[in-house]
């Protein structure tokens, strides 16, 4: 009867890490697919931001700034990337 009983506990550790496993690979599809999009934005937003730096008249105060969004949306798409990457 003890073999049973250690037979039965083994199992059902099996089927928790068997759920825990399909978990963590359900989390990691999602994030995947949330970085991807997040990414996919962000490179819309760089464009954007480009094409505005190229087209309005030299201020060092609008450069700036510019410069300021398309550094944070670069440093974005290195994140995303790192999730990605994971």
């Amino acid at each position: 009867m003890q073999i049973a009983a250690r037979a039965q506990q083994a199992l059902e550790q099996t089927r928790e890490a068997l759920y825990q496993s399909q978990k963590m690979e359900a989390i990691g599809q999602l994030t995947g697919g949330v970085a991807h999009d997040f990414n996919n934005l962000l490179m819309a937003i760089m464009g954007s931001l480009e094409l505005v730096a190229k087209r309005v008249p030299p201020d060092p105060r609008v450069t700036m700034l510019l410069d300021n969004a398309i550094q944070g949306a670069e440093r974005g798409a290195r994140l995303t990337q790192r999730m990605l990457a994971f």
